[in-house]
């Protein structure tokens, strides 16, 4: 299936997780699997939903987690845990991981990983100047959804958003889009700040 935008408007611009959320996909690790693999003490592993985590004000040391088909979905509100270098390279020992950062008052990230190693990392913004040892790799993928990597600033056909286009990139990696029902679980959830 052709991912578009319309599959993730709900998230990139309807700010339903606000300005500041990761989304991080991990394959074929479980819900636990990948909280202790950022680092989560196994005392504090227990079902929470999204509400909870927000009215408890919860964030951005407890993760939520979620399974779609063969993917872990991590869910960190107001939190960037999972697109740092050692964590990403921890979550994809052995498998893939592909986390999205929207971070409205620093920067958007983007990060494809593959057997600990940092595939290619971005800002979704200026997706000309990307980093990792292949960050020529989703090229191809990039210019469908909007994040042209050969592109000078300003001057292209932009993604309605840099979420927007990061989201549908991640998307079409993995064959998972969330929707509501997912996010607001149940989840498992972990401190790993």
């Amino acid at each position: 299936m052709a991912f578009t935008y319309v599959d993730v408007a709900w998230l990139a611009e309807d700010d339903e997780l606000g300005d500041l959320w990761c989304l991080t996909f991990v394959r074929g690790v479980s819900e636990v699997q990948a909280l202790r693999r950022l680092g989560a003490d196994q005392e504090s592993i227990r079902p929470l939903t999204y509400d909870e985590l927000i009215d408890d004000g919860l964030f951005p040391e407890t993760v939520l987690v979620g399974r779609v088909g063969d993917w872990t979905v991590l869910i960190e509100e107001s939190g960037w845990t999972c697109t740092e270098a050692d964590k990403a390279r921890a979550l994809s020992a052995g498998t893939v991981a592909v986390a999205v950062l929207r971070h409205d008052y620093a920067s958007d990230g983007f990060v494809y990983a593959v057997d600990g190693e940092l595939v290619t990392h971005f800002n979704p913004k200026i997706p000309q100047w990307r980093h990792g040892s292949d960050p020529d790799r989703l090229n191809d993928l990039m210019r469908q959804v909007g994040l042209d990597p050969d592109d000078v600033p300003g001057t292209g056909a932009e993604a309605p958003s840099s979420a927007s286009g990061a989201l549908l990139l991640a998307a079409r990696l993995t064959g998972v889009v969330l929707t509501p029902e997912i996010v607001k679980g149940p989840l498992m959830s972990g401190v790993v700040g």
